[in-house]
C-alpha cells in the first residue's frame, strides 16, 4: 500500500528556493555569479558580468572568469577543423573583424564594447565599430528591436518554421542583458510570444537545435551544464565574464 507523508522543509531552504527563482533585480544580483528566474515557459539567466566575448573555437570554452557560455552565431558546415570562414556572417572576436560566410536570414547584429551591449539591424559598420573598440560582435536573426517584433515573414519561411526546438535568445530587459531559454520544445513563433510576454526590449536569436550546449557558474562556484549536448562541429561561443 502506498503511504503518503508530509515533508518538513527547513525555513532556510525555503528562503533559498524563493531567492533563486525570485525576480532578478539589480540589488538581488549583487554578490551573485548568475541570478536565475524560472517562469512557466522560460528560464532566464542574468550573469553578473563585466564584459562579453565571442570565442571562435570548436571546443567548449572554460575558465575561472567565465560566468555563462553558449553558442552564438550559426555555423555554415560541419568541418573537422576550425576556421572563421565557417561562422555565418561578419563577426568580431577579440577586437578583430572576420567576414565569415554569407547567411541571408541574419537580420541583426549584437555588439559589445566600452562596457555596453548594442542591438541593431544588420550593419557591418556596427561590427567595425566593435572591432575598433576592441570589443565583440556577431550576426543572427534579430527578433525584437526597441520593443518592436521584427521577426519578418521572410525569416519565418526559411527559419525553423516546421520543427520545434528548445530555443534561446540574448535579450535586454530594463537595460540589463540576459539569456532567455524555453523550458520545452516549442515552435519559434511561440518562443517569440514568450519573449514579448516577458517584456524584453531587445532580443537576438542564439544558435540552438543540435547546437544547444551551454553552461553557467553557480553561486557556489560549480559549473552547471544546460542542454548538455556539445558538438565537435561548433565554431563560436558567447561568453559572459566576471
Amino acid at each position: 500500500m502506498m503511504m503518503s507523508r508530509s515533508l518538513s522543509i527547513p525555513f532556510s531552504l525555503l528562503l533559498a528556493a524563493m531567492f533563486l527563482f525570485a525576480s532578478c533585480t539589480p540589488k538581488s544580483l549583487a554578490g551573485q555569479n548568475v541570478c536565475i528566474e524560472e517562469h512557466d515557459s522560460i528560464i532566464v539567466f542574468y550573469p553578473e558580468y563585466t564584459s562579453l566575448d565571442l570565442i571562435g573555437s570548436q571546443r567548449v570554452p572554460h575558465g575561472d572568469d567565465i560566468l555563462y557560455c553558449c553558442g552564438a552565431a550559426f555555423t555554415a558546415k560541419c568541418l573537422k577543423h576550425f576556421t572563421h570562414d565557417n561562422i555565418r556572417c561578419g563577426h568580431v572576436c577579440h577586437g578583430h573583424f572576420h567576414k565569415g560566410s554569407p547567411e541571408p536570414i541574419c537580420t541583426g547584429t549584437f555588439t559589445f564594447y566600452n562596457g555596453k551591449g548594442h542591438f541593431a539591424r544588420t550593419n557591418t559598420a556596427d561590427l567595425h565599430t566593435a572591432a575598433d573598440s576592441n570589443g565583440m560582435g556577431f550576426c543572427q536573426v534579430l527578433v525584437i528591436h526597441n520593443g518592436e517584433v521584427i521577426y519578418s515573414d521572410t525569416a519565418k519561411k526559411t527559419f525553423w518554421i516546421r520543427k520545434d526546438y528548445v530555443f534561446r535568445a540574448l535579450c535586454e530587459k530594463d537595460g540589463r542583458l540576459c539569456i532567455v531559454e524555453s523550458k520545452e520544445k516549442v515552435f519559434y513563433d511561440t518562443f517569440v510570444r514568450y519573449l514579448v510576454e516577458y517584456g524584453v526590449d531587445n532580443a537576438i536569436n542564439l544558435d540552438m537545435g543540435g547546437w544547444s550546449h551551454a553552461w553557467y557558474l553557480s553561486n557556489e562556484g560549480e559549473k552547471v551544464e544546460t542542454n548538455n549536448a556539445p558538438t565537435r562541429y561548433a565554431t563560436n561561443w558567447l561568453v559572459f565574464r566576471k
